[in-house]
Order: C-alpha cells, then structure tokens, then sequence
C-alpha cells in the first residue's frame, strides 16, 4: 500500500491507521469493508496520496505496525512516524474508515497549520457535523507530534493509551469538516451508507433487530424452532441396563442354568440372577440384578438337562459379545445433545424425550404473511385475454415455498395491497383493511422496494415512524430489498417485484432474517466452481440458477433474466457468486480473488 506520490520529497506524509479490533464489527478486517462497492481503505488511501508524497500504513499486511500488535492508536501513530522519511515536516493522520474523505478535507487541515498569524499551531484537529473531535483526523507539525509522543514514552509508553492524550497539551486548531469525518465503528453505520455486501447482510440483521424472546415448550410441539440455550439429557440413555436383543440375561461364567423368570420390556420389578444362572430377556427389558452380560438367541444353545432346569450354553461365535446396554451407554445426565442456535427438528424433539427433556427453550419459528403489491397484478388464475397492461401473479403463490425452506412457518396464500398510500399505511400500521391475512412475527412485501413513481413503501415507512435496518444490497438480481422494524413491533421485509429477484432475496435475506431473530447457527455448504472469476461482476455478488453437473459438482448459469423463472426450470439451488474486484482496486489481487472464493450453494425450494 505504500505509495511515493509525484513528488517523492513533498514535506507532506501520511499515516493511515488500518489496524484496530473492530470488535463492534465482529473484528472483520474494518480496512477492507466496502462502501458503495469500495473498501473504505481506499477511499482514505485516495485522498491522503492527494496531499501527501509518502504515505505509511499501519496495521495489519501494512507498511509497518505498532509494537506490540494491537496496542492501541498512539502507538500506531508512533510507529508510522518512525516509517516517515526525514524530509516529511507535515503529517497527516487519519484512520481507515472514513469512507467520505476527500483531498479538499486533508487540505484544509494541513491549511490551518499554516497560518497567516504566529505562533502556528502543533495540530489541527476535524470536528465533525455534531460538534465532536475527531482524533484520529488530523494534521500534525512533525516536531510536535514526535514531542508529545515522546512525553507520553516517558511517562508509561504510548501502548494502549487513548488517543485523546496526544492532544491534552498540545496546541490545537480545530477545524470543521462536517459530515465528511463519519467513520463506520458498527453495523448500523455501515447500512445506513448505502447498499451493503451480501456477505454482512446476516451480521447487519443481527445488530440491528431484537431476537424473538426464547420460550419454554414441549419439544413436538417446538419443532422447527430454534434452540435458545444447550438442549442438555436429563436421564441418562438408558436409564438402566437393558438389553440390546431378545436372548438371555446371563450371570457369572457358563454355560447357566435357566433358572429365572422371563424379563420384558417395561417390567419394572425386581429380579435377581445368581451366578451360573440365566432367564430369558426381551429387547429393551431392564436386566435382572447380577446379570453381567446378555447373549441373543442365534449365540446361545439350550439343552435340558437330566434333571434340573435346561442349561445355556455359549456358542463359539459369542465370545466377547456381549448385548447387555449399560447406564448411559449413549449419553450420561448433563449431556449437550444440540448446542444453541440448532434447529429443532423432528429426530432432535424425539431425542429431547429420550433424554426426558419435557420442555426445550426455543425461539420461533418465525411466522410470516405473505402481500403482494403492484396495480398491474391479477391473480395468478385469473382468465385469458389480459387485460392490456396486466400480468398475472407469477411470484406470490410459489413465494411461501421460498421462504418456508428459508426458515419461516405459516405461511399462507398471498394478500394483496394496492398501491395507494391509504393501502400501504394501513398495510405498514396494522390495518387489516387491505389485507385479509393473519399478523405474523414478518410482513413479507413483494414489489415497491424500488424508488419509481408507483413504489410508496419509503414515504409511508417514514409516515409510520418505522426504523429502517437493511436498505439495498450488493447483489444482482435482488439488489432493490429492505429490512425495516414497524412501530408495532413487527419486522418488514421487503422484496423486489421481479419474479427471480424476489426468489433470490427471500432465500438469501429472507433466510439471514430467521437468523437473527431465532439465534439459529448454520454451516453454509461451499463448494469450487471452475472459472467462478468469469461470472463475477465487480463490487457485487450475483446469484445464479445451479444445476448439478452429474459429477459431484454445479453448473452455473452465466446468464438470467428476472421478470420470470423459466431460468430457475430444473435447477435446485442457487449458487452466490462472490464479488469480483473492478476499477479502482488498490491491486490486481481484487480483480483475480473471485478465481479460487467457494460458491455458496442454496437450495430455494
């Protein structure tokens, strides 16, 4: 990233710090995050070589990095001047996620060291649009930047100091930069830029909504929930010693005298062997007392004897075999059968009971109503000829399909809304006068996501007082979709119009909202795609029909249209494609990483 600018003796540097936690963001790396299709780095590294000649980053792959790692802004700014050349007697300081910063900003700090008065100040300090300094924008005199780095050296090192301190003494212009200082600390300052990458759709969801609140229910009754908390065994598996086939509870060495009752299962009452005897046993019957092993019928012979009971012998094939389960054979008590964030499905309900586990903590399952939008929309049965100017409904009725394997449950037929602001306030307020369907946990709009003359949905969002969390994503097609939270507490999600990019959407977005909301953990299925660089687009993902390819593989489709599905016939699952690097990429390596990212795999319906 290092870059000598025109003029490799300017008296002008810069240090742009790259190297912090982001742990608001997850501890991504924050330098790379993009805005508006950019990693915000570039952005910063842009305007900084507008005014610099050597520019120094510092952090993580950079030109050098504060010693020890990670220990703190100060010692990140000491570590950059250490790799500025003598020549340089201005510094600029800036951090990486200020996606807005511009040359004219950088200039007008390095301005304000230059007075037309005496004595010059040692810095000058941004102040953003409210009011607030900004620490980490800034143009410094180098001798009183080395100075007061070298004050706080002397008085406990400049590691983990907060960066405030560099200021305390100094002698400081501030400068007003208003909404250009903005930087993006979380999730929510990352939406509220513009589109946001589909890969951090799930993680701005997650911030930005509240999970439903976790519930106490009978595991056959919670399937297809999601677990709040370990679902943890109760009794062990078995509870006691049973055994594994029909056959003969034995005690001691052989061969035994059949000497017992018969034990089967569900016979709770209490039996004793003694050594060299057996009884007969059924699959799943608590052993007798002092039975020590149980051999199934096919290894055992049984003969009468003289006098006396029959005897049981062992046959050479039932050595060391011993069909006797002991406690807790499967799992002990306290054992974690699903961790949280699991789904409950049937087989886990069946084995919450085997573990006696009479209630679960569950959260959801997510329920939705379905609406469509859109004047031009007749039902999808609605007779031949249209009329001019309509089409009937392709989308609505195959939609609760898409968002049923997405995660969400109840989902019935479609409503509809029309496209009146009454219809839609009503619609976003509660009303049920345009809509005859059933409140769910999620509203699911299809159409009026994007700005045309006929999409009311952003005007009546802000009619209503709803906080939008999510608007627009990096993607194609679907790229036109919104997460909002409605006054009453129901979540909006809103979907494109066209057929395909409503599809996409819902399996994608639709399946990252039932994420955040029940806390469920997924493992995403990945696999490589031959020649997966040529099908990226730059700075946006798309998501593409995959069919197997009958060798363990997928073909992609390298093109679809979206006003229809004829190009999703026949295939399963859709394949997203990671974003491709484009103009402006700090490198080459952007351009050629979409060559070997793994393709997502989801099945849609």
């Amino acid at each position: 990233m290092t870059s000598s600018g025109s003029d490799p003796t300017s008296t002008v540097g810069a240090i742009v710090l790259t190297g912090g936690r982001a742990s608001r963001l997850g501890g991504i790396d924050k330098a790379r995050l993009a805005v508006a299709g950019r990693p915000m780095v570039e952005a910063v590294l842009g305007a900084a070589r507008a005014v610099a000649g050597p520019v120094r980053t510092v952090g993580p792959g950079g030109d050098t990095r504060e010693d020890p790692p990670h220990s703190g802004p100060v010692a990140g700014i000491a570590a950059g001047l250490r790799a500025l050349p003598p020549s340089v007697d201005l510094v600029v300081v800036t951090a990486c996620d200020l996606p807005d910063l511009d040359a004219a900003t950088l200039r007008s700090l390095l301005t304000a060291l230059r007075p037309a008065t005496s004595p010059a100040p040692g810095a000058a300090l941004a102040v953003d649009a409210t009011g607030h300094d900004q620490f980490l924008l800034a143009a410094w005199d180098r001798r009183a930047l080395a100075a007061r780095l070298a004050a706080l050296e002397t008085s406990g090192g400049v590691g983990g100091r907060p960066v405030r301190t560099l200021y305390d003494d100094e002698e400081v212009v501030r400068v007003p930069v208003g909404g250009l200082a903005r930087d993006v600390d979380t999730w929510a300052d990352l939406a509220a830029r513009g589109p946001v990458g589909l890969p951090h759709v799930g993680a701005v969801l997650r911030a930005g909504l509240t999970a439903l609140p976790a519930v106490a229910r009978p595991p056959l009754a919670a399937v297809g929930a999601v677990l709040a908390s370990p679902l943890v065994s109760v009794d062990p598996m078995p509870r006691g010693p049973v055994s594994a086939m029909d056959g003969y509870a034995l005690a001691g060495p052989g061969p035994w005298r059949l000497a017992g009752a018969a034990r089967r299962a569900g016979d709770g009452s209490s039996a004793t062997l003694a050594p060299g005897t057996a009884a007969p046993i059924a699959t799943g019957a608590l052993a007798p007392a002092g039975c020590d092993r149980v051999l199934r019928h096919e290894l055992v012979t049984v003969t009468p004897a003289r006098t006396g009971p029959p005897v049981v012998t062992a046959l050479p094939g039932g050595d060391g075999v011993n069909d006797l389960r002991p406690v807790g054979e499967d799992w002990p008590v306290g054992h974690e059968l699903a961790p949280a964030g699991a789904v409950l499905d049937a087989a886990l309900a069946s084995a919450a009971l085997s573990a006696d586990a009479t209630e679960v903590p569950v959260r959801g399952p997510v329920r939705a109503t379905l609406v469509t939008t859109g004047d031009e929309v007749l039902p999808a049965d609605a007779p031949s000829p249209l009329p001019p100017g309509r089409i009937r409904d392709t989308v609505g009725p195959l939609l609760g399909a898409v968002l049923a394997r997405a995660g969400f449950a109840g989902v019935g037929p479609p409503g509809h809304c029309p496209d009146t602001p009454a219809a839609v306030d009503a619609l976003l307020g509660g009303g049920s006068d345009s809509v005859d369907a059933t409140p769910g946990d999620v509203l699911v709009l299809v159409g009026a996501t994007g700005r045309g003359v006929a999409d009311l949905l952003r005007p009546a969002l802000a009619r209503a007082g709803a906080r939008i969390v999510l608007d627009g994503v990096r993607v194609r097609p679907g790229g036109s979709q919104l997460v909002a939270v409605l006054a009453d507490g129901r979540v909006l999600l809103a979907l494109p119009g066209n057929p395909l990019a409503a599809v996409s959407a819902a399996a994608t977005t639709g399946r990252a909202l039932v994420d955040a909301l029940t806390g469920r953990q997924r493992t995403p299925v990945l696999t490589c795609v031959p020649r997966v660089a040529e099908l990226a687009a730059p700075h946006r993902s798309r998501i593409l029909p995959a069919r197997p390819d009958g060798a363990g593989g997928w073909h992609l489709a390298g093109r679809v249209r979206t006003a229809h599905l004829a190009d999703l016939a026949g295939a399963p699952a859709l394949a997203v494609v990671p974003e491709g690097g484009g103009p402006g990429a700090v490198t080459g390596a952007d351009a050629d990483a979409a060559a070997d990212d793994p393709v997502e795999i989801i099945d849609w319906i």
